[in-house]
């Protein structure tokens, strides 16, 4: 992951390709256009909080087996240089930094991880995808709900949160252990606009009657009314729901609920996360 100039996650690189379909396949219809981009997964997302050490001590006692900090750097192109604390979240990451005055807790951005990243040759690309800057080593745009998305190369995975890039390394003993963020969820105005959008971008989207779905790499992104807000899910091993929902409870999470496949729980700045197997 990278913060501005910065690279920080490690991923390994999973090629994902599209090739266009359009079927229908038990109720849901399936759209296809090759993608803009071929995008290898979902890098890492980044969350704005007022109270950037809380939460990243919150996230590390439950999720963050890697952890690391940088005194001072952008979340991204935009924002104000603050302390930032990024974490491994298994094949993904997590970075936390802070709200800016006047702003609300939640996702910031999120990273995406693009194979043989080349910055200028790909801007022809993201024609009409409303590509907002251009820093070394990334692209960003914004779609249209507002949602910053970063473009890096895939990383490293080898190497610690950080390495070599200023980030101080910090122990930590999660309650579980987590294998990748599988789900990210997108709150939109306009479904359909939005859902034009990540077709242009991503290609291959799975569309139901209430909500619109697309794959990258190995987690789904997911669009979803504004009144539902922005959310992930992840997926931990080595554990069944029952144990995840009372160790919640016991952690402070607020609003933990089971259902079938997945808890859910809000943070303690009211984000919504999931966790399933």
């Amino acid at each position: 992951m990278e913060h501005s100039c910065q690279r920080v996650f490690t991923r390994r690189e999973l090629l994902f390709g599209g090739v266009a379909i359009l079927a229908t396949v038990s109720g849901t219809r399936l759209f296809g256009a090759g993608p803009a981009l071929p995008v290898a997964g979902l890098d890492h997302i980044n969350l704005r909080v007022p109270d950037v050490r809380r939460s990243a001590e919150f996230y590390a006692s439950l999720f963050g087996s890697e952890l690391s900090r940088f005194e001072r750097a952008p979340a991204n192109p935009s924002s104000v240089p603050g302390q930032i604390w990024i974490m491994r979240l298994g094949q993904t990451g997590l970075s936390i930094s802070p709200t800016a005055p006047g702003q609300t807790a939640g996702l910031d951005h999120f990273g995406l991880a693009i194979p043989g990243f080349d910055g200028p040759a790909m801007k022809s690309s993201l024609n009409g995808l409303n590509p907002k800057w251009d820093t070394p080593g990334n692209l960003w745009t914004i779609d249209p709900a507002g949602h910053i998305i970063q473009m890096l190369p895939p990383q490293d995975q080898s190497k610690p949160p950080g390495a070599g890039l200023g980030a101080v390394s910090i122990g930590s003993k999660p309650a579980f252990r987590v294998t990748r963020i599988t789900k990210l969820m997108l709150a939109v105005p306009s479904l359909e606009e939005s859902r034009e959008y990540y077709l242009k971008f991503l290609g291959g989207g799975r569309v139901t009657t209430r909500k619109r779905t697309f794959r990258v790499g190995q987690a789904d992104l997911v669009l979803g009314p504004i009144s539902g807000g922005d959310g992930f899910r992840l997926g931990v091993a080595g554990t069944d729901l029952a144990s995840v929902q009372k160790k919640l409870k016991e952690s402070g999470a607020t609003k933990v609920t089971r259902s079938k496949d997945a808890v859910s729980f809000r943070d303690p700045d009211g984000i919504k996360v999931e966790i399933g197997m």
